[in-house]
């Protein structure tokens, strides 16, 4: 089976190596590796990358299974089936703006994000309008007059800026398993079997 884990900067998180060591995969060569890197293990291969390439490399078939954050997949919202939440990473996708309520919110908020897909979709659901502005480091943009507020994960923004405040939280993320058309109709029996076991894995830790 050729398997994708998304690594964005650094090797995949221990918490998820042993979840998967646990449901019988040959993790070994994997513990410490850094993308990008395709590593051969007991007839498998791994493949470390960006999130954003393990999701091209599963749409197209060359890869069976990713895991991914369900960050990415909000969105880039990719034809994939998602089978199991690993409950790896746990994070929040959240608004967060200045503390400062002495002026209220612009009817037209800019907000920063590296996320303009899942912001845009998020507010004009509430009949809401905002000006997403793409930034990769979203805290920022407010300290220098860019942004209004900020649509990022939680975790970022709490250790990026931490004077910004959580107004709503617009989704509970995680790593998630998720597989092509192609390899559910060619490994169905090989993917069902891997997401029992890591069910069960889940189920006992």
């Amino acid at each position: 089976m050729k398997l994708g884990l998304a690594c964005d900067g650094g090797p995949p998180p221990a918490a998820l190596l042993d979840l998967l060591g646990t449901a019988g995969l040959p993790v070994t060569a994997a513990v410490g590796a850094g993308p990008p890197v395709l590593i051969q293990a007991e007839g498998d291969a791994w493949a470390l990358a960006p999130g954003v390439d393990v999701l091209t490399a599963c749409l197209h078939g060359a890869l069976d299974v990713a895991v991914v954050g369900k960050d990415l997949l909000l969105e880039r919202q990719p034809e994939l089936f998602e089978l199991l939440d690993l409950r790896v990473d746990l994070d929040h996708l959240v608004y967060a703006g200045v503390a400062d309520s002495s002026r209220g919110e612009p009817s037209r908020p800019r907000v920063a994000t590296p996320y303009p897909g899942c912001t845009w979709r998020y507010f004009a659901a509430a009949g809401r309008q905002v000006e997403p502005i793409v930034f990769r480091v979203a805290a920022l943009a407010p300290a220098l007059g860019l942004a209004d507020g900020v649509v990022d994960l939680q975790s970022r923004v709490e250790a990026e800026a931490p004077d910004l405040v959580v107004r709503e939280e617009i989704a509970a993320c995680s790593l998630r398993l998720v597989a092509g058309r192609a390899a559910r109709t060619l490994c169905a029996g090989r993917l069902e079997d891997l997401v029992e076991r890591l069910r069960a894995a889940l189920e006992g830790s």
